[in-house]
């Protein structure tokens, strides 16, 4: 599918493609995917890496979605994941995606909030926190074989009009840590409905959205 859309302002800082699954049954969106959308050059502004959009005001977009989701694979196990935009990086290929969840250590099964670090495909390092879901004093965890990390899907539960009312999380996939790194892969998105489209940012920190509703078919 195409989408397209005309951006105008200045200072466009990062422009973010946005899929949900839309669960009628529960009325809430799973968070599929998220993904920086590429502009073809880069610019450095604070030492931080931004899409370069040019200087005219006006942007025409246009983007071919594919209905493709993405999951951590141990090399036996996948969890589907959402893998979310952290650092643009001076090339694509530099770009970091962050994976939410639980990690439990198979010495002692002690279990913390982690994130995960993802580049080019391919796990880069993990960090465990102290306090609940992403608080507390950050600390690299050096994987040992056994150890698991447990996905957190992201859930946004919709109101009346199918506004988002609430963020929540719940516990998805599991994958072990063993001999071969851990990497992403694509899966063919699961049929049903989903909400497809784009959120612009500015270098002040505000956000834009437009969406669209797509039917993915067996």
């Amino acid at each position: 599918m195409i989408l397209s859309t005309e951006i105008r302002g200045q200072n466009i800082g990062y422009i973010y493609l946005f899929v949900g699954y839309l669960d009628r049954e529960s009325d809430s969106i799973f968070v599929a995917d998220t993904d920086y959308l590429e502009s073809g050059e880069t610019r450095q502004v604070g030492g931080v890496y931004y899409p370069d959009w040019g200087d005219k005001g006006v942007v025409s977009l246009e983007f071919e979605w594919e209905p493709i989701v993405y999951a951590v694979y141990d090399g036996v196990d996948s969890a589907l994941a959402l893998f979310a935009p952290e650092d643009y990086g001076a090339l694509p290929e530099e770009a970091v995606y962050t994976v939410e969840g639980i990690y439990t250590f198979a010495d002692g099964g002690e279990s913390r909030y982690a994130r995960v670090y993802f580049s080019n495909g391919l796990l880069k390092e993990v960090y465990g926190f102290t306090g609940q879901d992403g608080t507390g004093a950050p600390r690299e965890i050096i994987p040992e074989a056994g150890d698991t990390f447990t996905v957190q899907e992201q859930w946004i539960d919709l109101g009346v009009d199918e506004e988002a009312v609430q963020f929540t999380n719940q516990a998805g996939g599991t994958v072990t840590f063993g001999d071969e790194v851990l990497v992403w892969e694509e899966l063919d998105a699961a049929p049903g409905e989903y909400i497809v489209g784009f959120i612009v940012t500015d270098l002040d920190g505000n956000a834009y959205k437009a969406y669209e509703m797509v039917t993915v078919v067996e």
